[in-house]
């Protein structure tokens, strides 16, 4: 399948999180992705995100059973949220993506991206399975931006990017890239580095690919009609 994701497009970047612009530093920041209460399918059942700890396994749509080797959290508060209402979570509600998923609402952050697959996809992309940022999918029923005054994003890491069930929807694990790395604070950027040390280099990053192609915007709203 192709995978064209840009680790230095903010469109098409390794969309982990929020995308923002730190006011003191002038940096891009990003943030991570699900929400407490998201459900990970492993292989011994579902389990919440929040308790998900590094070495634990988690099944993946292309690779069976991997186990995590990073995990990362970013809480943001009322007045962080105030600041930047763009970071305020996609909430997908129950059977907005069809076939019945999500099995329950799932909240996530605004460029989390879904893995969608239907008959327009392999029609327009020539891909059956592409990934979409949920803020992208704003359009469909039961898709829609929420208002909070706390959030809190997980996510986490493979070997390579995954693909994963949360609340029953196939969704991406952290892809780190220039965007979503430069987002990061130091401790947890270091983390990284030193589990993958070729992540330093733009060359290691090319060679962390997307596990699917990437919509941009106007490629999704081609999804909504």
């Amino acid at each position: 399948m192709a995978r064209d994701s840009d680790t230095r497009d903010p469109e098409t970047a390794p969309c982990n999180g929020m995308n923002w612009r730190d006011r003191d530093r002038g940096q891009a920041r990003i943030s991570p992705c699900f929400t407490p209460g998201t459900l990970i399918a492993t292989p011994r059942g579902e389990r919440l995100v929040e308790n998900l700890q590094v070495g634990d396994r988690v099944i993946t749509r292309d690779n069976g059973i991997q186990q995590i080797r990073w995990i990362g959290h970013n809480a943001m508060g009322r007045e962080g949220l105030a600041r930047a209402s763009y970071l305020q979570p996609i909430l997908i509600r129950q059977g907005a993506l069809g076939n019945g998923l999500p099995e329950r609402d799932m909240m996530v952050s605004p460029n989390h991206r879904v893995l969608v697959a239907n008959d327009k996809t392999a029609l327009y992309f020539e891909d059956r399975e592409v990934l979409v940022a949920a803020k992208h999918l704003t359009g469909l029923i039961g898709i829609d931006a929420v208002e909070t005054t706390a959030v809190t994003y997980i996510h986490f890491m493979f070997t390579q990017h995954e693909v994963v069930l949360s609340d029953g929807a196939w969704t991406e694990s952290f892809q780190p890239g220039d965007q979503s790395l430069r987002g990061l604070d130091n401790a947890q950027r270091n983390e990284i580095f030193e589990l993958f040390p070729d992540l330093r280099h733009a060359e290691g990053q090319e060679a962390y690919p997307s596990a699917r192609r990437t919509l941009r915007k106007r490629e999704a709203k081609m999804l909504l009609h």
